[in-house]
């Protein structure tokens, strides 16, 4: 069996290529880099190709294309068994700036990708890629109070897939990715492919080339460690629920391995997902938690709010859990930080004492 993954070399795409290496498929991983062209040096994968052994696995093919490349899309797509559809323009703030290569990228793309398939290779799964921006800022008209040091909800618990997700602002990102995402359904719905979205949240991991418009928490964590100043867009408050790499890997492979069927019997779920409330945490607790493991302490200052980004968000994955329900979230809270964080002190030869590595075991009993 063989599997095709678009954005291959990012954070997603090695765990993926790892995943289903591991599993015993063939790879062919599709990355022409373009994180290094939007966000520079440290946006950039080349590392992961060079840090990561997967890549240089028998049966891991790299290809440097571009997704919107047409020839050779269709040569990959008629030889393989699986799509994963994960390249992207991932930072919203970024789309703001280049509106109409954020649509080519997200939106046309993933177009042309579906109908490849559909016309050259219809029955086989393909897994997108989506996002929670695709609710824009809807999250914000709810009601949330100060607790501790985090905004919790009142009246609700989490955000399931029934959020609306129009009559809210978006930025230009979650609209490409929305209508990205609304694509990959209908070609489940009228056409009869394999599809899925997964409308992910903070996904995180070591192989995150985090940077400021993109990559919360090891851009966070890397300034910590570092010392370089932090800007808190909109107060400390807020929160987001995190997904370790591996386990995002997990899930899309048990959706490629066994695609499902809606109740009432189309293909095109939407599926939320993310690290839910067991590894939900906020900016504050975020810094509190760099200068608990660490000793560092974060350099760092409130900047205006960002546009449509959200106040609050934990993912409610009961849908997938329920179409899947031998999928297990794998890695906790103190797992994602801690490989963070030995990854940075390593990769910057930091003189940094590590300690207190079972924080969130500690503070939430």
């Amino acid at each position: 069996m063989k599997v095709m993954i678009t954005g291959g070399t990012g954070l997603i795409g090695s765990a993926c290529c790892k995943h289903f290496a591991d599993k015993g498929w063939e790879v062919v991983a599709v990355d022409n880099n373009t994180r290094g062209v939007l966000f520079g040096k440290d946006g950039s994968n080349r590392q992961n190709v060079e840090e990561d052994d997967v890549f240089s696995r028998d049966g891991v093919e790299l290809v440097e294309a571009d997704v919107r490349d047409e020839k050779v899309m269709k040569e990959i797509v008629e030889r393989v068994d699986a799509i994963v559809h994960l390249a992207a323009q991932p930072s919203h703030p970024k789309s703001l700036e280049i509106p109409l290569e954020d649509f080519q990228i997200n939106a046309w793309g993933t177009l042309q990708l579906l109908e490849l398939a559909r016309q050259h290779n219809h029955d086989i799964p393909f897994a997108f890629m989506s996002t929670n921006k695709v609710y824009g800022d809807y999250p914000n008209y709810f009601n949330y109070r100060v607790v501790g040091r985090r905004y919790e909800p009142v009246g609700f618990e989490s955000f399931d897939e029934t959020l609306p997700i129009d009559r809210c602002g978006h930025t230009p990102f979650g609209c490409s990715k929305a209508a990205a995402d609304l694509y990959a359904q209908e070609y489940g719905i009228n056409y009869g492919m394999k599809t899925a979205t997964f409308r992910g949240g903070c996904l995180t991991g070591k192989n995150s080339r985090a940077v400021e418009l993109h990559g919360y928490l090891p851009y966070i964590v890397r300034c910590g460690l570092t010392g370089k100043h932090y800007n808190v867009y909109g107060g400390g408050y807020r929160v987001r629920d995190q997904i370790h790499s591996s386990d995002v890997a997990g899930v899309i492979y048990s959706f490629v391995d066994r695609p499902k069927k809606n109740q009432i019997g189309l293909y095109g779920t939407p599926y939320n997902l993310g690290g839910e409330r067991i590894n939900s945490v906020s900016i504050f607790e975020t810094i509190d938690a760099i200068e608990a493991k660490t000793g560092k302490k974060l350099d760092w200052s409130e900047a205006a709010e960002r546009e449509s980004d959200h106040i609050w968000w934990i993912s409610d994955m009961g849908r997938f859990k329920a179409d899947y329900p031998n999928w297990k979230m794998t890695k906790d809270l103190d797992f994602i930080f801690n490989e963070i964080i030995e990854y940075y002190v390593k990769r910057e030869k930091l003189k940094v004492e590590v300690k207190d590595m079972a924080y969130f075991k500690r503070v939430r009993v």
